[in-house]
């Protein structure tokens, strides 16, 4: 029997080849997908670190990152005076500190941010940023730059990254 071992692994081996050979169907990869992403590449003139190099320019860009760093906190930055940890405000009262923030570096978004939204800054973004939003001594980023720290630490990112793909 113990002779006979090795042999019986092989030949389970072997009906388990056969068996997924024969009766295993592999998915095929849909053709309209191939010529999407082929229709796709064809259209695109500009890579997409370009693309969005240039909605860093934009004001909404500018609201959903200040949005994004409210809620999820700014750990990836690396910022002089420490993360800020996410939460501070609600999901609900983030977009209103967020068009707040941008008048202060004087853009404005399409809508105007409710009276309240003042307070919200003053009770809880002002403790490190300051009342005027200029970063308590250089210690936290300066919120009336109109470019924000996170914003151009992206931006030198995508630069790199261009330079490397040419």
């Amino acid at each position: 029997m113990q002779k006979s071992l090795p042999y019986l692994a092989i030949l389970i081996v072997l009906i388990y080849a056969i068996y997924n050979a024969k009766f295993r169907h592999v998915k095929k990869i849909e053709t309209k997908t191939v010529s999407n992403y082929t229709k796709h590449i064809k259209e695109h003139t500009t890579s997409h670190y370009e693309e969005e190099l240039l909605k860093l320019q934009t004001t909404q860009y500018a609201r959903q990152y200040i949005i994004n760093v409210i809620n999820h906190g700014s750990k990836q930055f690396d910022f002089k005076g420490g993360e800020m940890e996410g939460g501070f405000a609600s999901k609900k009262d983030a977009p209103k500190i967020a068009c707040y923030v941008l008048e202060l570096s004087g853009k404005q978004c399409k809508e105007p941010y409710p009276k309240d939204a003042a307070m919200f800054y003053s009770s809880i973004c002002a403790g490190c940023h300051g009342d005027d939003g200029k970063g308590l001594g250089g210690t936290y980023p300066d919120l009336t730059k109109s470019k924000l720290l996170g914003i151009e630490k992206r931006e030198m990112f995508l630069k790199s990254m261009i330079t490397r793909s040419k």
